[in-house]
């Protein structure tokens, strides 16, 4: 998947890191839970790609999807299934398959990545591929605008591991993963690299506490 980072590098651009005042996890989840009108019109602004979208209503689309029942972390057939098709590169089974997850998970990266490559090659509308771009840019630049993942205290916090490569390899442009460990502490995943002219430290934080907790009720 490495190889086609380089297609939207020039796209994405950070937030000045720790910029923003990241939305506490009890303040998301009562909106979803306890706003649940509110919580879905802010969804649908997002997937309107309303030019007047703020970060912290991407925060709240984003790590929402945690305390949404349906939140499956890791055990997501169609996110399953969307891989595998990738990696063989059936770009209209990919197509189809992201769509359906991006009605249910909006802010899924592995459907907003595959499904922009996807409409690429399947010579869909600029307007299409430029939206599907958007969302995934939005959601990088959102994470990234909380912290700067040198330390735990500034860790990236992400709702899924698999949203730990879009960041690495895509925002970072890391070349090299040496190895990874969970701070048990702390529920950041300690990733050691190999530093980037992008990223000069050697160890890359991301905060997975929304997704442990949320994994245990299962």
């Amino acid at each position: 998947m490495k190889r086609f980072f380089s297609l939207i590098l020039l796209f994405i651009t950070c937030a000045t890191a720790n910029s923003q005042v990241i939305l506490e996890n009890d303040i998301i989840e009562d909106i979803v839970k306890n706003e649940r009108e509110y919580f879905d019109q802010i969804t649908e602004i997002y997937k309107n790609d309303d030019p007047m979208l703020r970060t912290d209503d991407i925060a709240l689309v984003y790590y929402g999807q945690a305390f949404k029942p349906e939140y499956r972390p890791g055990k997501d057939e169609n996110e399953k299934a969307l891989k595998k098709l990738y990696d063989e590169k059936k770009n209209t089974e990919v197509y189809n398959v992201a769509k359906r997850i991006l009605e249910y998970n909006p802010v899924s990266l592995n459907a907003l990545f595959s499904i922009y490559i996807a409409s690429r090659e399947l010579g869909k509308s600029e307007e299409e591929c430029a939206s599907y771009l958007k969302k995934y840019q939005s959601i990088i630049d959102m994470i990234c605008s909380y912290g700067d993942g040198k330390s735990s205290e500034s860790a990236l916090r992400i709702i899924t591991p698999d949203d730990q490569d879009y960041i690495i390899y895509g925002k970072l442009q890391i070349e090299d993963v040496i190895s990874q460990r969970l701070d048990t502490e702390t529920l950041c995943n300690i990733i050691t690299v190999k530093p980037s002219d992008r990223f000069e430290g050697r160890c890359v934080y991301f905060d997975l506490s929304l997704f442990l907790s949320q994994a245990e009720r299962e």
